[in-house]
């Protein structure tokens, strides 16, 4: 009997031991983007008010820690790359499980899609690895995987993936190679679940249509189920359709229009940005010449989804109250990522975009010389740092402030150089101007320049620095602290040749 007893609880211990050890392996070679996506919002569940779903269109537009600068709302993003609309279903379904949010926002730009999952399994893996074994995810693997005859890429049938699903070791076995050969493991995703994709592209032609195809396939059948599963359990539904440059290579505009019908039917409120065409300006915004938006576009984007959540939503403002601190500190750990993704930049385009961050206030600089007054391309750029939105008393309408040219003075010459101050420290954007010599005020004191000298003072809450005007450049550009006057970062840029010189200023 005693050696029976021996042999099971040497059995026992052996498979707790062989278990612990594939877990471990599990978690050592796993692809860590999904889990780097999704484990913020695990750790921030209670706390979530709005939820973004949808395909790469969401991913790369939303940028949830705007909303909580700006509004105090907290917000994750789970749209992933190809996510189809049944996909985005069972991401919600896992993601509340965990969270309770007041607002689900769909984007629906892939309900033409007929098919339940797209052909990349790796995207599927990003979407739903990060989520733990439950219930709820062995319900989305075989409703999603049922069907033998839809296969990935590789021609492997979707039903049969399920066990690499449940035990992503399967998939991942082979990685040990890479962790000998020293790749490094993704970084902490800091965007909340967002992609920040730094490029200015030029748009593709498009066109808008004003047909609406029926609705079809799986896309319609999960939108629906969605909106119904929100509103059972009291939780409101937005669906957007975000800008891009539609070329219609699948008539998804089509479907996109007929979103309007069951909206309409659920009582849901639809807003379609690709009629919007005063959100986003697609010469400064796109990253891609048909699809998405860089951080400029995103911005936007993202400023436009705040305000009407907050005005037509009662989604509350949570920067004053003690529970949320975390929220401030990983807020301005997010500061200091794209402060270095100004200091990376070397394309003159990209930095150009960049400074219509609305995270800092911008000082703007341009030497008498500046060559910069002769690129179309690069004044739009520089224009864009400045614009700002007017809503309209129409809640579906924003038109740009200044017909697009905020910096009025820029194209003077003669007199010599030219500064603007964007102060963004309230919920709108002001530019103020001078050429040659001149003080501006800002909400931390004074910028004075001094052309004949070459020098512009920033006079803070707590000291005075000095810029100096690098008259080779054709841009100096400061970023400051919108509260303080500090200056953050400062940049002299060549745009003709892409050459820069750079220096920077931290806390």
């Amino acid at each position: 009997m005693m050696k029976i007893f021996k042999g099971i609880l040497t059995g026992t211990v052996f498979f707790i031991l062989l278990l612990a050890l594939l877990i471990g392996f599990n978690n050592l070679l796993e692809f860590k983007d999904s889990r780097a996506k999704i484990a913020p919002m695990l750790k921030r569940a209670g706390q979530i008010d709005v939820l973004f779903l949808g395909d790469s269109h969401a991913y790369s537009d939303i940028y949830p820690f705007e909303l909580w600068d700006r509004y105090g709302i907290t917000a994750y993003n789970l749209g992933n790359y190809n996510c189809t609309i049944p996909l985005s279903y069972w991401v919600m379904r896992n993601a509340l499980d965990k969270c309770s949010p007041r607002v689900v926002v769909v984007d629906v730009n892939l309900v033409w899609e007929q098919l339940k999952l797209p052909g990349n399994s790796s995207d599927v893996h990003l979407s739903l690895d990060g989520f733990p074994l439950s219930r709820t995810k062995l319900d989305t693997l075989f409703d999603l995987m049922d069907d033998p005859a839809v296969t990935d890429n590789n021609g492997n049938s979707y039903p049969d993936l399920i066990p690499e699903f449940i035990f992503p070791l399967i998939k991942y076995h082979a990685r040990w190679i890479d962790l000998v050969r020293g790749k490094p493991a993704p970084l902490h995703n800091r965007e909340l679940g967002g992609e920040r994709n730094l490029e200015v592209a030029t748009p593709s032609s498009y066109e808008i249509l004003d047909d609406a195809a029926p609705e079809q396939g799986f896309g319609f059948i999960y939108l629906r189920r969605l909106i119904e599963y929100c509103q059972g359990k009291d939780i409101r539904v937005l669906l957007v359709n975000l800008p891009y440059p539609s070329r219609n290579e699948n008539d998804e505009q089509l479907y996109t229009n007929a979103v309007q019908y069951l909206a309409d039917e659920y009582s849901v409120e639809y807003l379609d940005f690709v009629y919007m065409d005063q959100i986003v300006d697609y010469s400064t915004d796109c990253y891609d010449p048909d699809s998405h938006m860089n951080p400029s576009g995103a911005w936007k984007v993202t400023g436009f989804l705040g305000e009407h959540l907050r005005s037509q939503y009662d989604v509350p403002d949570h920067r004053e109250d003690a529970a949320y601190t975390e929220w401030h500190t990983d807020y301005d750990l997010y500061c200091r990522d794209k402060l270095q993704s100004l200091r990376e930049a070397e394309e003159p385009r990209i930095f150009l975009m960049l400074l219509s961050d609305p995270s800092f206030s911008t000082v703007l600089i341009l030497p008498e010389n500046s060559s910069i007054r002769g690129n179309a391309h690069a004044m739009q750029l520089l224009q864009n740092a400045g614009r700002r939105h007017l809503k309209h008393a129409d809640m579906y309408s924003a038109v740009w402030s200044d017909s697009l040219m905020p910096l009025q003075q820029v194209s003077q010459t003669g007199g010599g150089a030219y500064m603007a101050f964007i102060d963004r420290s309230g919920p709108n954007p002001t530019v103020t101007e001078c050429v040659g010599n001149g003080t501006l005020s800002g909400p931390f004191g004074s910028l004075s320049l001094d052309s004949d000298a070459g020098t512009v003072t920033v006079q803070g809450k707590h000291d005075s620095q000095v810029l100096s005007i690098d008259r080779d450049a054709d841009l100096i550009a400061a970023m400051l602290d919108k509260e303080t006057g500090q200056i953050l970062y400062e940049r002299p840029l060549n745009y003709d040749h892409g050459s820069h010189h750079q220096k920077h200023h931290q806390k």
